[in-house]
């Protein structure tokens, strides 16, 4: 297999990178991805990221299959070089027969669901399968704001796993979270791409994350039963839910600076939540090469304003929901005007310029803002409340000079990495706007795909800084050169 000229251009940013390269790209687009879950929803945000990278064969298992149509169709909107098709029940049919054909790719699967779910379905496959037909295994449970999720690649680890959940008592059904479903999703579909290429660390200890506390904790396996408790016995309750607070979420105005690789899973993720209003601002417009991590736009949108792709997207998700399109370039002249009028501000721009400018406004405006930020296999994110904690220019007091730091069109970025720092930014917005969990405000998180790391380093408020510190130098809004326009996210 050869990639066309077509692929080169919509799996750039992957090719680029040396870990993943024009062989490596070659090889995920003939490997297969088994995938099962509970119902489309779930399951949704971990296949749009495995079709984006380009997993060329995708079968899919759901316990309620309702309008998987719908899903199928935006897949190869997305990315027509992929193949995805429902499997009926889950039976081993297909993966028999890519074993004994000898498949040039990878095969892996994947199982995310609830308690209860996985119980039924991945012990069907540890009862009707041996050693010499087991394929690398990803498990992902989820719990409301929290999850687990470990790989597999040896039938006796998982049968093991799979035992320690039998002897739980277990609820049929758990609440849901869409952030933590989402975020788990985008975990697995970095998993499959480092088991299909052999790089970084698969992640065979458990991982066990907790958005809304922001607990990141990795356990080995004399630790595995304490964390499964904890997944069980889940103490906040949920917060979009509670009386009165729902609508409190449901009424906060966002607006999205960026509908590129981190603007795409936070308006995923709000639609799916039901903020009634979303503003976007963006002025490029869709390409092939913003497709391997741009979940929002589609091969057929290319050309068209990336503002108005979004807007067709997320009324498919949620037909009420307030697109605001703001189809222009974000400057100081209109920085100001366009923040205004809403509540809460999300970073999902790509060059620095934008990023320092967004940062002044909203601190002249006084509107929190969730910061996030990609490179390679990394991503970083924080949340600065005015007047309450740090700044951008509390961490980076001066924009860096021309060069001096790569971008993503130069050194490429894993297009599974801005959805993990995406959802993680989504989630700050619901913490922000029902005043329930922990944000990182004064924090910093830092992730790492390579091994799934992540990291919260605790800030201060720069006494020095230039803009929020006791002897500020900058009082008004300052425009800075594009020097990395919307190619990079």
């Amino acid at each position: 297999m050869i990639l066309t000229k077509e692929q080169i251009n919509r799996y750039m940013r992957h090719i680029i990178m040396p870990e993943i390269s024009g062989p490596g790209q070659k090889k995920l687009l003939e490997s297969t991805a088994f995938i099962y879950g509970e119902t489309v929803k779930d399951i949704s945000p971990l296949i749009y990221y495995l079709a984006a990278s380009g997993i060329g064969g995708i079968f899919c298992y759901f316990e309620d299959d309702n309008d998987y149509e719908t899903l199928f169709y935006n897949i190869q909107d997305l990315n027509n070089d992929i193949s995805i098709k429902l499997i009926n029940e889950p039976s081993l049919v297909e993966i028999k027969d890519l074993v004994y054909t000898g498949n040039p790719g990878a095969i892996f699967r994947v199982f995310l669901g609830s308690f209860g779910f996985i119980n039924r379905s991945a012990n069907t496959f540890i009862n009707t399968i041996n050693e010499n037909m087991f394929i690398p295994t990803i498990i992902a449970l989820k719990n409301q704001w929290k999850g687990i999720l470990q790989t597999f690649d040896n039938l006796d680890a998982l049968s093991l796993f799979i035992g320690k959940l039998s002897d739980k008592t277990l609820p049929e059904n758990f609440n849901d979270s869409t952030f933590s479903t989402s975020l788990l999703g985008t975990l697995c579909s970095i998993e499959a791409i480092k088991l299909c290429l052999n790089v970084g660390e698969i992640h065979k200890d458990l991982l066990y994350i907790d958005i809304l506390s922001l607990e990141f904790s990795k356990a080995k396996h004399n630790k595995t039963d304490s964390y499964i408790e904890k997944l069980l016995n889940y103490e906040y309750g949920n917060p979009i839910t509670n009386t009165g607070i729902g609508k409190k979420f449901s009424e906060c105005k966002v607006l999205i600076v960026g509908a590129g690789g981190l603007g795409a899973p936070v308006a995923f993720a709000l639609s799916m939540a039901g903020v009634n209003t979303i503003g976007l601002v963006d002025y490029d417009t869709v390409e092939i090469s913003n497709l391997n991590r741009q979940i929002l736009h589609s091969t057929s949108r290319i050309g068209i304003p990336k503002v108005k792709s979004a807007e067709i997207f997320l009324r498919k998700i949620n037909p009420n929901i307030k697109v605001i399109i703001h189809n222009t370039r974000f400057n100081k002249d209109n920085a100001m005007e366009i923040i205004r009028g809403y509540d809460i501000i999300v970073d999902g721009v790509d060059n620095f310029p934008a990023r320092y400018l967004l940062n002044d406004a909203c601190f002249f405006m006084k509107k929190p803002m969730i910061e996030a930020g990609v490179l390679r296999f990394s991503g970083l994110s924080t949340t600065i409340v005015p007047e309450e904690g740090h700044c951008y220019r509390c961490i980076f007091p001066n924009v860096p000079a021309a060069g001096s730091i790569p971008s993503c069109a130069e050194s490429g970025v894993l297009g599974s990495v801005p959805g993990v720092m995406g959802f993680i930014q989504a989630a700050e917005v619901i913490k922000l706007a029902t005043g329930k969990g922990n944000i990182l405000k004064d924090k910093l998180l830092l992730f790492e795909a390579m091994d799934l790391n992540f990291t919260i380093v605790n800030l201060n408020k720069s006494l020095s800084c230039p803009l929020c510190g006791e002897h500020a130098s900058i009082n008004t809004l300052q425009e800075y050169e594009f020097t990395c326009e919307s190619k990079t996210l």
